[in-house]
């Protein structure tokens, strides 16, 4: 690999710091990426293996077989794979961060990194993963003829949001993993109890009311719900949060806790920053 394309010489004392840190995490992040798929046959496509596998047994068991959306859903398969790209962005990211420091602990003892690119580095890879998931999605549009429209300029934040909450989560849980390897477990059962909670595979109108605006104030499942809002075209007064609750203002809440959890995650994280290299 050619010295030209991924450099991470150190910058002169004049050169703007956040620069050279934003180079770092594209370098790390691309090689990352590319690594991951080094040697394969069919490279990035055994990154839309996963959520297509998940679908396909999903579907034919909720649709064809127990027949849980009914009517209440028009066109499942989208729904269903849209809600399944985001959750595996969601679950997948976080469990890449968790481990991203004790994963890489001799690099952080042997360049003199700031901790924090590891992870940032780390959930960009993951949502690259995520974009090559995303053509599984458009290609389903494709396939049910639904037309871009200009409001889907709207995904850009609402990714950002999910990303946000990701990073938060994932910070302080990677700070948590270096001292308690237990974290991994309690999470790899949250994200399994998590995949029923979420409305993925039924609609969420079939939650008892009251569950749904307890439901509905978590990032993950008002980006999800949001997202299908644009794409695939729900009832906006029975399957958004806005009309779950009565008002647009509601929306502040969980992206305020998706903020409040990233600002969170930065600071718990800078605060263990200068011990991590000690204790991986």
């Amino acid at each position: 690999m050619s010295s030209t394309a991924y450099s991470l010489a150190k910058p002169s004392p004049r050169a703007d710091r956040l620069g050279y840190c934003l180079r770092v995490i594209r370098t790390a992040a691309a090689m990352e990426f590319k690594l991951k798929y080094a040697g394969s046959a069919v490279g990035y496509v055994w990154s839309l293996a996963r959520p297509l596998a998940y679908f396909a047994v999903l579907w034919v068991v909720f649709e064809r077989f127990l027949r849980i959306p009914g009517p209440a859903v028009e066109n499942y398969p989208l729904y269903l794979l849209t809600g399944l790209v985001l959750y595996l962005f969601f679950i997948d990211a976080i469990s890449m961060t968790m481990m991203s420091i004790v994963a890489r602990g001799a690099l952080l003892r042997r360049m003199a990194l700031p901790p924090l690119l590891i992870p940032l580095s780390v959930s960009l890879t993951a949502a690259l993963t995520f974009c090559v998931n995303a053509v599984a999605v458009v290609v389903l549009l494709a396939v049910h003829r639904v037309r871009p429209e200009l409001d889907w300029l709207l995904l850009i934040p609402l990714v950002g949001e999910l990303l946000a909450f990701i990073l938060g989560i994932g910070l302080i849980a990677s700070a948590l993993y270096v001292r308690f390897r237990d974290v991994a477990q309690i999470w790899e059962l949250a994200s399994q109890l998590l995949i029923f909670a979420t409305p993925i595979m039924y609609p969420v109108t079939l939650l008892p009311p009251r569950v749904q605006e307890v439901v509905f104030l978590s990032p993950l499942v008002q980006v999800i719900q949001d997202v299908r809002l644009l794409i695939v075209g729900l009832n906006a007064e029975t399957e958004t949060l806005a009309g779950v609750l009565g008002s647009d203002a509601w929306r502040l809440v969980p992206v305020s806790i998706a903020l409040a959890t990233l600002v969170v995650g930065l600071v718990y994280f800078r605060r263990d920053a200068p011990r991590l290299a000690e204790r991986v």
